[in-house]
């Protein structure tokens, strides 16, 4: 029923031409992508309850999954996961570029939460959301130096979901996007939401420099005046990958 739907809407909006708009599964197309590549490693980064590092382990089921969540919300119903799956390990700790201690700032949606503060149109979007309901001071990694601590020499996937901050995690990823990394998975955030946080075209810029390049949008969100706020993308490396 739902490849009728998507078939339906295909030739009645898109006249079944390719674009930057895809209503394809995100995840499928990741599996179409590394299709006979070994994924030992994957990262979920934004990991918030594991709903996604569980999509990830039936994915990928020879790979180890680390999943970075510094909100300690999250942090029983990790530890359940962690003691079900051992190919499953929570990392409680938020990734940028540099090792330090800095704000979480923890909103009435958990969805909101970020190492930034929520901006006016962010808050305009989502007026009860975004109320900041307090801070926490969590400790800050850099994906190269994790990997180095814990001996993993490459990491093949990476998804993304940390609201603005997912520039700074790629920039303290600099040697394991040079080596080792296939597909990134990211939000993507087209106007800024975030005081101090990225937007699309800084990480599009930053990812080119390592040879990825972007494959497709999925899901994106749009304001009352539909204006463009956010998206997923995926991104994949045009060497390793030959796309």
């Amino acid at each position: 029923m739902a490849k009728l739907v998507d078939l339906i809407v295909r030739r009645l909006f898109l006249k079944n031409k390719s674009n930057l708009l895809s209503l394809d599964d995100p995840y499928q197309v990741i599996r179409r992508l590394l299709r006979g590549r070994e994924v030992k490693v994957a990262i979920d980064a934004g990991a918030s309850d594991g709903r996604i590092s569980r999509r990830l382990l039936k994915l990928f089921p020879q790979s180890q999954v680390y999943a970075f969540e510094p909100n300690p919300i999250y942090r029983s119903v990790l530890n359940e996961f962690e003691g079900n799956d051992k190919r499953f390990h929570p990392r409680y700790y938020a990734l940028s570029d540099r090792e330090s201690e800095i704000d979480l700032q923890v909103t009435e949606s958990a969805g909101n939460t970020s190492l930034f503060s929520p901006g006016p149109r962010l808050k305009m979007y989502q007026p009860e959301g975004t109320r900041i309901k307090h801070v926490e001071k969590v400790r800050t990694v850099t994906l190269d130096d994790w990997a180095a601590e814990e001996h993993i020499p490459g990491v093949e996937f990476m998804k993304f979901d940390i609201q603005g901050a997912e520039l700074m995690a790629l920039k303290g990823a600099e040697r394991l996007l040079s080596e080792s990394t296939l597909v990134i998975y990211t939000e993507i955030l087209f106007n800024p939401l975030y005081e101090g946080g990225a937007i699309f075209s800084d990480i599009d810029q930053l990812l080119r420099k390592y040879g990825f390049v972007l494959y497709n949008f999925y899901k994106p969100k749009h304001d009352k005046n539909d204006l463009l706020l956010w998206a997923n993308a995926i991104f994949a490396h045009s060497g390793r990958l030959g796309v």
